[in-house]
This record gives C-alpha cells, sequence and structure tokens, in this order.
C-alpha cells in the first residue's frame, strides 16, 4: 500500500527546518514534502507556486502563515486536497488592530532590523519552557536568518490584505485537524475553534508544553496527531 503524500506549508520567518524533526518522524507514514516560500507579496501568486510542487492529490498541513497560503490553494483546487490540518493558523483575515504592527514591522526589516526584532519577539513564539532550550533557540536564530528580510516584507503585505476564507472549510470532506499549542498568544484557542466550527468534521487538539511554535517545540505530538489524522 503506498503511502499518501503530506505537504507541509510553514509560517512567517520559517524555512522548511521549523518541520525538521516532526517531518523525519513522519517519514514511514507518508511521502513529507515540506515547502518553502518565494518573495512573492500575494498569497494566490505564493500558492500558485507551491501548487506547481505539489503532487496531484495531497493531505495539506499548513502551520501559522501557511494556513493562508492553504486557503488559498484550497480555493483554487479543492479537488486535490484530500485533508486539511492547521497547526496554530486559520484562513481568517487579519484583525484590522494587527494593521498598524505589521506596517511597522515591515519599515523596520527594510530599514535592516529584521533579524533583531525577530529575535526580540521569542517570548511571544516560545512556550516559556523551551526559552531555556539553547539549541532550540540556536535553530530558529539560524532559520530566521535564512529566511531574511526580503521574504518576511513580500509575506507581511501578503498577510496585511487577505481575505477571509472560513466558507471553504464547509466542503471538507475528511476530518480537518486543528492543532493548538498550550501557550500560544499569537493564535490563541478561540481563534483555533472559530476555524473548527467553519468544517463539518473537525478535530481540536491542545499540545501541552508549546507555544506558537509547536512544530519545533513538540515535535513528537505533532507527528502523533497528524499520524492519527493521516489514518482517518
Amino acid at each position: 500500500m503506498s503511502k499518501p503524500s503530506l505537504v507541509l506549508l510553514p509560517g512567517l520567518n520559517n524555512t522548511r527546518a521549523v518541520f525538521a524533526d516532526m517531518g523525519r518522524l513522519l517519514a514511514d507514514d507518508a511521502d513529507v514534502v515540506a515547502m518553502e516560500y518565494p518573495p512573492l507579496d500575494t498569497l494566490d501568486a505564493i500558492a500558485t507556486d507551491v501548487l506547481a510542487q505539489c503532487p496531484e492529490r495531497f493531505s495539506l498541513c499548513a502551520f501559522s502563515f501557511g494556513g493562508y497560503v492553504a486557503a488559498a490553494m484550497l480555493e483554487q483546487v479543492p479537488e486535490r486536497i484530500e485533508r486539511l490540518a492547521f497547526i496554530g493558523s486559520g484562513p481568517g483575515a487579519d484583525k484590522p488592530e494587527r494593521r498598524g504592527a505589521r506596517e511597522a514591522a515591515i519599515a523596520r526589516a527594510q530599514a535592516g532590523d529584521y533579524e533583531a526584532m525577530v529575535k526580540a519577539n521569542a517570548n511571544s513564539a516560545f512556550h516559556a519552557d523551551s526559552l531555556a532550550n539553547a539549541d532550540l533557540m540556536t535553530r530558529r536564530d539560524a532559520m530566521v536568518k535564512d529566511y531574511g528580510a526580503e521574504r518576511y516584507v513580500a509575506h507581511s503585505r501578503a498577510a496585511l490584505d487577505r481575505p477571509a476564507r472560513y466558507h471553504l472549510l464547509a466542503n471538507l470532506q475528511r476530518e480537518m485537524l486543528v492543532m493548538a499549542g498550550e501557550s500560544d498568544t499569537l493564535v490563541p484557542l478561540p481563534d483555533m475553534q472559530r476555524t473548527a466550527s467553519a468544517a463539518p468534521n473537525a478535530r481540536v487538539v491542545v499540545i501541552p508544553g508549546a507555544g506558537h511554535l509547536l512544530p519545533m517545540e513538540k515535535p513528537a505530538a505533532a507527528a502523533a496527531e497528524l499520524r492519527r489524522w493521516l489514518a482517518f
């Protein structure tokens, strides 16, 4: 029996390295393809680029900014996506109060302050326990550097004007997995529950000891939930 194809979509400030441990743990269960995005500044353009690299049919797991890309993909080719999972994400529009902060962050990145700015936001990205993990912090810093300011600016602009696409979830045929970090303040549990309520069959899972960067912080727990979802 062939393994299912699983496409992983990373978040803002992430390369495919955000899924390194989780992807290895799922290698026996699926043909895992972790994507990266070019510096394009619309979600539709990013989705088109990603789809050109995907198998004909696949399961899709989207983390953070990846959820916005996933929604654009679902709008373009719903027939190719067999299952959908969100980790710390969803298909909603940006909240109006976020616009000023995004625009300020774009300006800082353009002024050369990108790496320092993102590094300073570690407290909001990780569970408190993870901040003492020197190896994890070093890996995250390296990933942020590899991602770079050019992609950050482009992807932040893509996020600014995204539409809400909750309505697309109503047509999903299989269980949708919604995974949240216990202490995620960037995409808190009520936002994840809003996403789950838009699908006919959704399972919400809260992972203890994780913040927003759940795939890096708790890869074994995340992989276990994805394994169950793939088999459903």
